[in-house]
């Protein structure tokens, strides 16, 4: 039985399996936490893709946590196999390290919910991610339930529809050709001449993860039953909290005014029904229906403006300055701290963020990711000691914050094409 609020809340355990090519990993995942009490249940382990997958098969895990690079099947190989064979759940999180990050941009495509980098992984960051696995689960669960669907029977969306429509905002379409083959099994078109995404947020803190599930549904498919009435859009649930609406705008004189009056309204209606608050974030325009991803992520970036006094909020030019802003703020900040822990948990709670608020900000407003910026950080600290210092490599290593000599050298000859020792007799001379 779970000693917390979140869950089934019928004595259900989440079920997690655990795969890993090396077996000193797979005990300390399992010794980690006090999985037990925490509501999840250990289905098993495996030691690469190939075993992991007759695993889900017959074990049916809720979540997979799971190395990227193993041999004879890799995590990313495995994801793949268990969309292409339709498994639906499980849900997916990979372990992954530093020079790794460029197989993370393919995991986003398979829908996996997040990477761990195995050296900065904490009991706190892994408890942190079950419970968005969590959060993910129930609403799996919710879409595949008879007579649960998300959406209203009205619109007729499937929840193979709305994951479609998930993929829309998360760019995840590389060309036209599958984009306009769905659109024709789903009946869709889209010839506005403009899209705008606005996000809805449950104001809701008190719930339980299964009441909160249930009010989630109900209010997004209330949303989907009444936004159009106001004007016409596509409403898809995101998560527990959030749900989206597409609007076709068929010009921008006063699209702003148009988009607050419908979601006003609805908000009302909602509220009047359920007693809960919507707050909404609406992102800019776009003139073709593929770039909508950059109206969701602008949208997702003004979530944190929203307030009682300002319910709707809509991004702007200023915003994003803020948000600029916050990215340089962080970015000084590890760059005056390279000799403590930079891994994204805790570099987030030291600006009081959430670990996917910092990510999205380095995503959205940095030149690189999160782990991409300490990395060049702590490599070009390092240059520089090499070039003004005597320091002898693991003391150059320790000062930017690597754990062993051993791991930064790795790293810097991943980023330099050479060794430290040979970056160091080049600069000197030597």
């Amino acid at each position: 039985m779970r000693n917390n609020n979140d869950g089934f809340g019928d004595g259900t355990m989440f079920k997690v399996l655990l795969v890993d090519d090396e077996p000193l990993v797979l005990i300390g995942l399992q010794g980690m936490l006090d999985w037990n009490k925490l509501g999840w249940e250990i289905a098993g382990t495996a030691r690469n893709g190939k075993e992991a997958l007759e695993l889900v098969k017959e074990q049916c895990p809720d979540l997979v946590l799971c190395d990227i690079k193993m041999p004879v099947m890799g995590g990313l190989a495995l994801a793949k196999k268990c969309q292409e064979l339709d498994l639906g759940l499980p849900v997916f999180i990979m372990l992954t390290s530093y020079e790794e990050f460029d197989y993370v941009k393919q995991s986003i495509n398979l829908g996996v919910l997040e990477y761990l980098v195995k050296l900065d992984l904490t009991p706190q960051s892994l408890e942190n991610a079950l419970r968005r696995a969590e959060h993910r689960i129930q609403r799996e669960r919710a879409l595949r339930a008879p007579g649960s669907a998300v959406l209203t029977p009205a619109n007729g969306l499937s929840q193979y529809r709305e994951r479609f429509f998930l993929q829309l905002y998360g760019g995840l379409f590389d060309d036209g050709e599958e984009f306009r083959r769905l659109c024709g099994d789903f009946g869709l078109r889209f010839d506005a001449p403009y899209y705008v995404v606005a996000l809805g947020a449950l104001q809701n803190r008190t719930l339980d993860t299964k009441q909160l599930a249930t009010l989630s549904a109900g209010i997004t498919n209330m949303a989907a039953g009444t936004l159009p009435k106001y004007m016409p859009c596509t409403v898809t649930g995101m998560d527990l909290r959030h749900f989206s609406a597409l609007f076709p705008l068929s010009e921008l004189g006063m699209w702003e005014e148009q988009v607050a009056a419908a979601l006003e309204k609805a908000g009302e209606v909602v509220q009047g029904y359920f007693g809960t608050p919507v707050w909404w974030a609406v992102g800019r325009p776009v003139d073709d229906i593929l770039e909508v991803c950059e109206s969701h992520r602008a949208a997702f970036s003004t979530l944190s403006l929203l307030s009682a006094k300002n319910p709707i909020v809509f991004c702007r030019p200023q915003v994003l300055d803020y948000h600029a802003q916050q990215v340089v703020q962080v970015q000084e900040y590890i760059r005056q701290n390279l000799d403590k822990r930079l891994n994204l948990n805790e570099v987030a709670s030291v600006f009081n963020f959430s670990p996917n608020y910092l990510s999205q900000l380095f995503s959205q407003w940095g030149e690189s990711g999160f782990v991409e910026f300490v990395t060049a950080t702590r490599v070009n600290a390092a240059k520089d000691l090499m070039a003004s210092t005597d320091l002898k490599i693991y003391e150059i290593s320790e000062r930017v914050g690597f754990d062993s000599a051993f791991y930064f050298s790795k790293v810097f000859k991943k980023v330099e094409g050479i060794s430290p020792r040979e970056y160091m007799q080049r600069v000197k001379g030597g």
